[in-house]
């Protein structure tokens, strides 16, 4: 049973890795935030829109996505209102913003997590379970750009890189154990937790993330990129 959910955390953490790589190598790359941030934001878009929300409605149904998206709102104007009041981060408002969609992202995607060990956790160890994992691991790699990207354009490194994997890679190391301890398996609470996280990550992608570039470019040109990285994002799913 020890195994069940290292080997969970191991498959999570790499692909969070891989992501976070690509999301260095990005950030080297970049000409201007706004350009980067504009394709992330399509990236976050299509992830949503493509696969989890899709996969969440099957799951729970209409009724409990429109349920799980507006209490997810609510929290996310709740948490948002709170960091603005309690954190002066930095001396930059770029920054801010850089490491404030880091947090939020990283929150969300935490939460969504934890139902997907919970899933997990009864059926590893079998056919299903190995197809899982690898599932996992690819779906992994884009939440790991979406959530390095801001963070390393903020300024952050190599602890930040191992700290943020741990607290993502946790909870679906908690969710596997009790997952395989419990027999856990509600969908439709499965669901509206995996909705909350929906709706946090698409706030984060709009207000936050688009927004910005918007803020610091044009309208047309962010919406373009953006377009193209949804455009990404389509290819690589379908290429699963």
């Amino acid at each position: 049973m020890a195994m069940t959910w290292m080997i969970s955390a191991f498959a999570s953490a790499l692909g969070i890795s891989v992501g976070g790589g690509i999301a260095w190598i990005m950030k080297g790359l970049q000409h201007g935030f706004s350009f980067i941030y504009s394709l992330c934001a399509g990236f976050i878009v299509g992830l949503l829109f493509l696969e989890m929300i899709p996969e969440n409605v099957e799951l729970g149904g209409f009724v409990n996505l429109v349920l799980g998206v507006s209490v997810g709102v609510i929290l996310f104007q709740y948490i948002h209102q709170l960091m603005d009041k309690v954190t002066i981060i930095t001396a930059s408002h770029q920054k801010d913003i850089f490491v404030r969609s880091g947090v939020l992202l990283t929150f969300s995607i935490a939460i969504h997590n934890f139902p997907v060990g919970i899933a997990l956790g009864p059926t590893l160890g079998t056919e299903m379970g190995e197809l899982l994992l690898t599932t996992l691991v690819l779906h992994n790699i884009p939440e790991g750009i979406i959530i390095f990207t801001p963070l390393f354009l903020a300024g952050f490194g190599i602890l930040t890189y191992v700290f943020i994997t741990t607290i993502i890679t946790f909870p679906i190391a908690l969710g596997t154990l009790l997952g395989q301890i419990f027999n856990i398996g509600s969908p439709s609470l499965l669901a509206f937790m995996i909705n909350l996280s929906i709706a946090i990550i698409f706030m984060v992608a709009i207000k936050e993330i688009f927004g910005e570039a918007v803020r610091n470019s044009s309208l047309l040109y962010s919406f373009l990129i953006g377009i193209f990285g949804f455009g990404v994002m389509y290819l690589y799913l379908n290429s699963l």
